[in-house]
């Protein structure tokens, strides 16, 4: 909390929850205990300072830290500026945190001069030499003070924010980003905070400590479960299960997992979610046989919904098996080139830290090679090059491999390990191999697959026959109702291939009469006016009344496309798929689109992308429509690619498209991909949460079409609610197939929480929450009336904010055109509401959706016309401080950014000056001020900074001597003043 007081049920709460941690192992020592005496931050560094002695007394040969010796701990520590370096710091050395480089001062009994300290064993959980304490009410220098902060071995590892239980959790997290905005988790003793709780007696939550303030995203907030993933709410049942040890040790260690990916945006620490750890836990004991009495090691499949994170999970997995004693190697098997490559860059980032290496393979003589090694380690492949390393085997005879023991795990189970391949690996293997699926959409009998004939002449046609029992569930019905994936919104259009159901039915009338003139025209009539319209629809289809034809088709779905892309993709902030049947159909609509936005005068990023298979495919594309395709993708990106080049053709071009999809559409960058057109591709396996629609003009079934629709469900943040499915084809019929495949992977049905509300459904929502907003303030205008009334002027923050973010999720749908009927208010009261707000906060400003589209249009072309640094500086200031309502009304808002940049200016001086120790503040902000691009080595007042350096007293302890120290200093202050003049003046 702050350092308001609590009163006395917030501190009865605390006392009962600090008394239940004690029983789980929680030491809660008087002296970290600060409702009996004062403790502060410094309290805890003196604790940790203790715990430092304790842990490394041999390497402290028993002489404990001196205070320099300290002081040079503490210097390295105000260098880790965020939680994910602290992560990095903590998982040095298999998982055996680490300081180094701390000099000794001279004793008698020290011989070494250089030492590496222990701060973290993330293997010891269950004791040891770990220790587990509970500190309260901790005050900051900043003057805020932490409810609970549990420390491992004295690192503040765990921060707990406690509300009473007439208030919102969401206060706790608010109460969090308000502790990051005043520094407290960077770049000091705070940054090793890894975990934050927000807890109140009713309700409990966590999420991995955010790596700046902007990175708080109550999208990533989660609850934690119980096996069968029943919330766990009771507080005492959340200690119980969760912040217990070893649990709370492990959520730090164990089950905490560093992304260490290319964009540095990307990078982050990650914990995981209850699903993904009983998922593992079941692997683990299905592989050691600890979950049966025989204690016999088997196989099995996890389901997993799509979307929920099972590339980690797999990770995880990976990762626990192949450190374990018993196994050779543990071998990721994914069924897709673009996969494997993907799934290995992925594994690779999540490693870097780990005590493995991942290994990803280009030919069948390096997996063989791979496979072969002795060391320990994680093996990524697709199973066609390990099946063809399998039949080479064979037919040399070499049994060499068959009999390791080797764990493998199949990435989208649900795909083609039905065939000959996988079950010439099983039968390959079959001595000592375990075999583990994870899949978004397990195969059952209801997906009547074909299947293949084992040597014991088993039918192996399910996922559960080919892997063995489910080991662990997580549908997608689970995953919605806890945030960890978005519902769907499925739209289906009719372009105008029939008028409506009622002339369907005359049409199948009129040709049964040409067919049959004898038969009874009554007759006829009563039976296809009781027909409801899925079944004329079928009927239609079934006599060919209804078909598609493209030529006509095509131009339909394009203009709709097109009519609708601004609003649908947000300002080309996010971007689609569009999949079509048959490579043929993909180019068709390509060029069509081409055709339609030269006519339109206006541009769209688009991409086609298709399997090119082997030369003697009568499906492939003709070299000009290659040709055509990499000239046109050149335009925007910049890339030249080359048809039949093995570096620079189709296979780079297709990784290229891949990874530049990801980045959402052309609003963000110019050189972003806004649509994709595929046959097959990137339609499972393919996560993007800059995704929000996809666009189908096929037909799609079951896991198929599950596995699709999947590719939008990520979740992003508010201006994302939901996934858009925007089907083209027979729309009663599609809907049907929808719901069937709804009914087999969640709840199905018109029940499913799959679906989100239809517009309809939501507009009449909205309706209702603008007439409740009415009700608390009759005329706008008024809101001077309640201004001074604070029960009033809740009521109206409450009702306001309901209609509001209802307004957001009714924005975002395909159909949303503002109608005052239906809304029940027109939009120029609605802004009169956004005003009244704005006068009822004392003068806060704020923007509608026009303006902010507008505020976006003209930050794009800044960065269009060259001026990217300046865009993205202006589009921070829009997000942080106008769109969050930090900005006085009664301030000019170029004065505003001015003043904006001036603080960020003077607070990247005073890191510089702490940096390389400089104490004269005046003088080098008056050279910042003076320094000319035109003359850029030239550094004003460099005598007088040099002057004023303080060797000691600088963060940066990396040179030895002060002259060395100065004439480093004097190489990198142009650089940084050209980088910050340039980025903030």
């Amino acid at each position: 909390m702050s350092n308001a007081p609590k009163d006395a049920s917030e501190k009865t709460y605390q006392e009962n929850f600090v008394a239940e941690l004690a029983k789980f192992k929680w030491q809660t020592p008087d002296f970290l205990n600060g409702n009996q005496q004062k403790v502060t931050v410094q309290s805890l560094i003196d604790n940790w300072r203790s715990e430092l002695n304790r842990l490394n007394n041999d390497q402290l040969e028993g002489i404990p830290l001196t205070d320099g010796e300290f002081a040079q701990v503490m210097s390295k520590v105000g260098q880790i500026s965020n939680s994910y370096e602290a992560a990095k710091v903590l998982a040095m050395e298999e998982g055996k945190g680490k300081i180094d480089g701390i000099y000794r001062d001279s004793h008698p009994q020290v011989t070494r001069k250089q030492i590496t300290l222990t701060i973290f064993k993330k293997a010891e959980v269950r004791g040891g030499e770990s220790s587990y304490q509970v500190a309260r009410e901790v005050e900051t220098p900043n003057g805020n003070r932490f409810d609970i902060v549990l420390l491992i071995n004295g690192l503040p590892l765990i921060n707990i924010e406690q509300k009473r239980t007439d208030k919102s959790i969401d206060e706790a997290f608010g109460q969090f980003q308000r502790y990051y905005r005043d520094g407290e988790y960077t770049n000091n003793f705070m940054a090793f905070s890894q975990m934050m709780v927000v807890t109140t007696e009713i309700e409990t939550r966590y999420f991995a400590t955010p790596k700046t303030v902007n990175d708080f995203n109550p999208a990533f907030v989660f609850h934690w479960s119980d096996r069968n993933n029943k919330r766990i709410n009771d507080w005492k049942k959340v200690i119980e299960h969760f912040l217990m040890i070893p649990m709370a040790h492990q959520m730090v260690g164990d089950y905490l997992v560093i992304d260490e990916a290319k964009e540095e945006e990307n990078r982050r620490h990650m914990l995981m979610r209850p699903y993904q750890v009983y998922a593992l836990q079941s692997i683990e004991g299905a592989a050691f046989g600890w979950d049966n009495d025989e204690k016999i090691p088997h196989g099995g499949f996890v389901w997993h919904t799509t979307g929920s994170g099972k590339t980690i999970t797999s990770f995880k997995t990976a990762l626990f098996l192949s450190t374990r004693a018993g196994f050779d190697k543990v071998i990721f098997l994914v069924d897709r080139r673009e996969l494997d490559s993907r799934t290995g860059e992925n594994f690779k980032a999540y490693a870097a830290y780990e005590p493995i290496d991942v290994d990803d393979t280009r030919s069948t003589h390096q997996l063989k090679k791979k496979l072969g090694n002795v060391k320990n380690g994680i093996v990524v492949t697709t199973t066609f090059k390990l099946n063809n390393l399998i039949d080479d085997l064979k037919k040399n005879q070499d049994y060499s491999l068959s009999e390791k023991r080797f764990v493998f795990i199949i990435d989208e189970a649900h795909r083609t390990t039905m065939g000959q391949m996988m079950g010439n690996i099983k039968d390959y293997f079959r001595k000592n191999g375990l075999f583990y699926g994870f899949t978004g959409t397990p195969l059952f009998d209801e997906n009547k697959v074909k299947g293949k004939i084992n040597k014991k002449s088993e039918l192996i046609n399910t996922t559960e026959k080919l892997f063995g029992p489910e080991l662990h569930q997580y549908t997608i019905d689970q995953a919605i109702s806890d945030g960890n994936v978005l519902g769907f919104h499925v739209d289906y259009i009719n372009t105008g291939e029939f008028k409506s159901y009622e002339d369907l039915r005359e049409e199948l009338q009129d040709k049964a009469l040409i067919e049959n003139p004898d038969v009874n025209k009554k007759e006829l009539e009563r039976k296809y006016a009781v027909m409801s319209e899925l079944d004329v629809e079928k009927e239609a289809a079934k006599q060919e009344v209804l078909i598609y034809q493209d030529e006509t088709h095509i131009p339909r779905v394009v203009t709709e496309i097109l009519e609708n892309w601004e609003s649908q993709s947000q300002n080309r902030e996010f971007n689609a798929i569009l999949t079509v049947a048959r490579k043929k159909r993909v180019i068709a609509y390509y060029k069509e689109f081409k055709k339609q936005l030269i006519e339109r005068d206006e541009s769209l990023n688009i991409a086609m992308t298709f399997s090119f298979g082997n030369e003697n495919d009568p499906e492939n594309p003709a070299p000009k429509e290659a040709a055509m395709m990499f000239k046109d993708y050149s335009q925007y990106t910049g890339i030249e690619y080359i048809a039949g080049d093995k570096k620079h053709g189709e296979d780079a071009y297709f990784e290229d498209v891949v990874e530049r999809a990801t980045r959402g559409g052309s609003g963000r960058n110019p050189k972003n991909i806004d649509l994709v057109i595929v046959a097959d591709q990137l339609l499972t396996g393919y996560d993007s949460k800059r995704l929000n629609t996809l666009y189908v003009d096929r037909p799609l079934m079951l896991q198929g079409l599950i596995q699709a629709y999947s590719r939008t469900n990520r979740v992003f943040g508010a201006t994302k609610e939901f996934g858009t499915i925007i089907n083209f084809q027979y729309p009663r019929i599609t809907e049907e197939i929808v719901n069937d495949a709804l009914k087999l992977y969640g709840s199905g049905g018109k029940s499913s929480r799959v679906i989100v509300d239809h517009y309809e459904v939501a507009v009449s929502k909205l309706k209702q929450l603008l007439g409740e907003l009415v009700l608390t303030l009759s005329k706008p205008s008024e809101w001077a009336e309640i201004k001074d009334d604070d029960d009033k002027k809740e009521e109206f923050k409450i009702a306001f904010f309901a209609a509001s973010d209802q307004m957001n999720l009714v924005q975002q749908y395909y159909e949303y055109q503002w109608n005052d009927e239906t809304f029940g208010m027109t939009e120029h009261t609605w802004l009169q509401y956004i005003g009244a707000r704005v006068g009822s906060t004392d003068g806060i400003q704020t923007v509608d959706e026009e303006t902010k589209r507008i505020i976006f249009e003209q930050i794009q072309e800044l960065s269009n016309m060259g001026e990217a640094v300046t865009a993205d500086l202006l589009r921070e200031f829009v997000e942080d401080e106008l769109f969050t309502g930090h900005l006085s009304s009664r301030i000019n808002f170029d004065e505003a950014f001015d003043n904006w940049k001036k603080e960020k200016l003077q607070v990247e001086i005073e890191k510089f000056a702490d940096y390389w120790g400089i104490q004269d503040m005046d003088t080098l902000n008056r050279s910042v001020n003076l320094y000319s691009d035109s003359q850029p080595e030239i550094i004003p007042y460099i005598e007088e900074i040099n002057n004023s350096v303080n060797h000691e007293i600088a963060l940066n302890k990396e040179n030895k001597g002060r002259l060395k120290h100065i004439i480093e200093l004097g190489k990198a202050l142009p650089n940084w003043m050209r980088e910050i003049k340039s980025r903030l003046s």
